[in-house]
């Protein structure tokens, strides 16, 4: 059972009987195809989207055998056209399942991240699927099953320092990953005196007033992440099934934008733009399969 299909609405749903039954009865119909085609080996793949609110829905995908034998997998999805991300994305395909991984390295957060991909089919049917595994463009969208409200923090710089401190860093970060060891030790020496300057704040502070915005990795799955933004914008959407209302929140953590979709209930306080979010949240991305990354003849992926 998927655990977030709570995030947009489906709390009720408790067992893997009742989302079976919600999944064969609602979603997997004539009606709500998107996609049909023939896959390699015979295999036919079929994806099914049911829409359950503004921007808001349930995708199912199945893949079906000569033998009779049948593959099914589902997931919330929430729209987002605003592009995340132009960073190189690559695509793996997990190993247990038939779905796929992206990862981009990010220097604004100075991490690989890694979300899974909404839209597999328009991969799969792609000529050189799984030849060409590097694209640019994505859309990234989360969703949270229990998220927290916190009040903007007073910063004191001016907003041109700050950018230019980050475009610093961003570059020093890109010539330590090519091994420029001078910027290796410059970013060390700044990560030992950020540490410095937190450990003494903290005894007197609290830490959500030290630290405007975070995306670390959480848990042992890839595609879960703690973070901790701000609201930039907010809009509601009502489950059609449920009568639940959905928090649709546009989240900017690390210079990294995401819309992300949580019930009312399940966030505590009341989110406006300029206030912060923090939860722990799964991470799915929309790939733009359109412009696939070449390389030149002789050229390492």
């Amino acid at each position: 059972m998927h655990n977030y299909l709570r995030a947009i609405g489906f709390n009720q749903l408790k067992t893997n009987t009742d989302v079976d039954n919600f999944i064969f009865n609602e979603v997997v119909c004539e009606k709500n195809k998107t996609a049909e085609f023939a896959a390699e080996g015979g295999s036919m793949i079929r994806e099914y989207r049911l829409k359950v609110g503004e921007g808001i829905g349930v995708c199912a995908i199945t893949e079906s055998f000569r033998s009779g034998r049948q593959n099914m997998s589902y997931f919330p999805y929430l729209n987002n056209p605003d592009v995340s991300t132009k960073e190189i994305c690559i695509v793996e395909r997990y190993t247990e399942k038939e779905s796929f991984a992206g990862l981009t390295d990010e220097y604004k957060i100075g991490l690989s991240l890694i979300f899974f991909i909404n839209n597999p089919c328009a991969y799969r049917q792609l000529p050189e699927a799984g030849k060409v595994t590097e694209f640019r463009g994505t859309c990234l969208s989360a969703f949270c099953n229990a998220g927290t409200v916190l009040l903007p923090i007073q910063t004191f710089e001016m907003e041109d320092e700050v950018l230019k401190k980050k475009q610093e860093e961003e570059s020093l970060i890109e010539k330590a990953k090519n091994g420029d060891e001078e910027a290796i030790e410059t970013l060390t020496v700044a990560d030992m005196d950020a540490y410095s300057q937190v450990s003494k704040r903290i005894q007197n502070e609290d830490l959500y007033s030290i630290v405007e915005s975070s995306f670390i990795p959480c848990g042992v799955e890839c595609d879960l992440y703690s973070v901790l933004g701000e609201i930039t914008e907010v809009r509601t959407a009502v489950n059609t099934y449920t009568d639940d209302k959905i928090f649709k929140l546009k989240i900017i953590s690390n210079e990294i934008e995401f819309r992300l979709a949580i019930r009312e209930e399940d966030l505590l306080g009341v989110p406006e733009k300029g206030r912060r979010f923090k939860g722990r949240i799964w991470l799915q991305g929309k790939v733009d399969f359109t412009n696939p990354v070449r390389h030149a003849a002789g050229e390492s992926m």
